[in-house]
Order: structure tokens, then C-alpha cells, then sequence
């Protein structure tokens, strides 16, 4: 698929919402992950720079959350992540035939011929000062592009016979790529999103001319905690049991059935036996252990503005 139209910006708009963005990035502290404790897998130095931000700090970020800044990505503001994953991941885009009316195809091809002539009259323009294997080079160079010219000419005359295709798969773009899971709710249930990182702008030779960079948002009470990774519902499901027993290479979990919870509960609750203790349902003692609720990382009334 083409990459998702970016938006335009007054020039004076943009520069002072980067600038005023660039000084926010700068001063609030960076955490230092920490691969010992964190749960955090991959590798993400082939990227833009990445900070580490603490979750209390998103408000200063607040304002900009739908600032479309070409140098700056806002990783996951408001999705903390206590999970993180990094991967490369080649990111390409297709125009199939079907996706491309008759106009737009010799749209298309004319704009490259015209690529072509334009080419071609530079490098002659350049002929009469070069020499040796340099001037052979430049005289192969025209010859390949008027082959071209010569070929797309030729299949823009007969537009209706032939199928056409656009991409950037060939040049092969990767990123690296962020998958992490984060809080969803005050029950505490796990959600999972995706992010590719910013690449830095290099020249032909592979020099950055400039920098770009990833703020992500951690959830510091909960980055160093063991996670559910296969399924919440199974997790939700085996959390349910109030007696659990590990057992060798599995684990045994027992309740009572639901259908004799009620009576069991009515029974306990009514009366004692010969002045025994009453013995609560498993599944009793299983609802007083919920899952506590997390704690706010910042007290939302004393957010600050920009």
C-alpha cells in the first residue's frame, strides 16, 4: 500500500511546533533500558535515535500528538509500554493494474520519459569535459536511457494491451520496527500495537545528514514484570483458580464447579457444623484475590501546558 498522505504545514507553523518540540525531547529525563531487568527483546541500533521516557512525562508532550513532525516520532503517548520488542521489518508499498486508470498510466510513463530526456541531456551537456573510462561510462549511460525511452515509447502507444504495476519493493527499505504491549484498562488486561521507528536521512555515500528521532513512552511500575504472552483469555481463565500446584513439567488447578459455588457459599455462610470453621468455596477465596487495580503514574490535575 502508498505510505499514508502526510500533512502540510505553514513553514513558520512547522518550524516553531519542531523547535518548541525539539526543547520538550531535550529536557525531560531519558531512561536507560535495561536489558537485565526490562522486558525488552531485539535490537534497535540501526534506527533514529530512541529515548526512553519516563510515562509521568507524557503531559509536556500533550500538545503534540497530532503534530505530523518529519524528524520527531511520538512513539505511544498514552500507551506506556511495559513490554518492548524491536525487529526489522522491510516496508514496501504495490499500485496494482487494477489501481491504475488509463490516464494515470501514461501519466505515469510520460513523467519518466521525461525523467529520461532530462538525463540524457545533462550527461551531453557534460561530454566535451570527460575522457578515458569516464567518457565511455557516459556514452553507456545514453545509450541505456534512449534503449529506455525507446521501449516505454513504444508500450505507451499501445496502453490498452499492456498490465502495469508500481512499487519500492526492489530498494529494499527497512525499518526497525516496534512491537509492545501496554495497559489497557483498570482490570489490568493487556493490549498490543506496532510501530515502525524513524529512520535517519542519509546522503548517496551513507553520511546523516539528518538526525531523527523515537520517543517511547515506559510504564516504569510495570517494565520489569512478567506479562501473559500467549493469550489473555487463557490467562484470565487459569487466574480463576483458587488452588494452584505446579506439578512436574505442568500445573494443577482446581475450584469448585460454578453451578455448586451458590450452594456451597448459601451453606457456609448460614451456619456452622458442630462449631467447626466455616471452610469458604475455593472460588470465594478466588474473587478476593482480583488483580489489584494500577496505580495513576501522574496526577492528571496538575498537568502542565505549553
Amino acid at each position: 500500500m502508498p505510505q499514508v498522505k502526510r500533512k502540510h504545514y505553514d513553514a513558520a507553523y512547522y518550524a516553531l511546533m519542531l523547535q518548541d518540540l525539539t526543547q520538550i525531547m531535550n529536557q525531560v529525563p531519558k531512561l536507560r533500558a535495561d536489558r537485565d531487568s526490562w522486558d525488552i527483546e531485539g535490537d534497535w541500533a540501526d534506527t533514529g535515535t530512541i529515548h526512553f521516557v519516563d510515562a509521568a512525562y507524557q503531559p509536556y508532550f500533550t500538545r503534540f500528538t497530532d503534530f505530523d513532525c518529519r524528524s520527531i516520532k511520538i512513539v505511544n503517548y498514552g500507551r506506556p509500554a511495559v513490554r518492548m520488542s524491536f525487529f526489522k521489518e522491510h516496508k514496501f508499498w504495490v499500485i496494482k493494474d487494477k489501481d491504475l486508470p488509463r490516464d494515470e498510466k501514461i501519466a505515469r510513463i510520460q513523467l519518466y520519459l521525461n525523467d529520461l530526456g532530462s538525463k540524457e541531456d545533462r550527461m551531453r551537456s557534460k561530454l566535451h569535459k570527460l575522457s578515458g573510462s569516464e567518457l565511455t561510462q557516459a556514452k553507456a549511460n545514453i545509450a541505456l536511457w534512449q534503449s529506455e525511452q525507446t521501449a516505454w515509447k513504444e508500450l505507451m502507444a499501445h496502453v490498452d494491451t499492456i498490465e502495469m504495476a508500481i512499487s519500492n519493493y526492489e530498494r529494499v527499505h527497512k525499518y526497525v520496527t516496534l512491537n509492545y504491549k501496554f495497559i489497557l484498562n483498570e482490570e489490568g488486561d493487556f493490549a498490543n500495537e506496532q510501530e515502525h521507528m524513524l529512520n535517519p536521512q542519509k546522503d548517496r555515500t551513507g553520511t546523516i545528514n539528518q538526525p531523527r528521532y523515537n520517543i517511547i513512552f515506559i510504564d516504569t511500575d510495570h517494565i520489569r514484570r512478567d506479562h501473559p504472552y500467549q493469550s489473555k483469555q487463557i490467562d484470565k481463565y487459569l487466574g480463576g483458580f483458587g488452588l494452584k500446584s505446579q506439578a512436574g513439567l505442568y500445573t494443577l488447578y482446581a475450584r469448585i464447579r460454578p453451578e455448586l459455588d451458590s450452594i456451597a457459599s448459601f451453606e457456609t455462610s448460614t451456619s456452622t457444623l458442630n462449631g467447626q470453621p466455616i471452610i469458604e468455596p475455593l472460588s470465594a477465596v478466588s474473587r478476593r484475590r482480583t488483580k489489584p487495580k494500577p496505580a495513576p503514574l501522574f496526577d492528571q490535575s496538575s498537568e502542565q501546558e505549553y
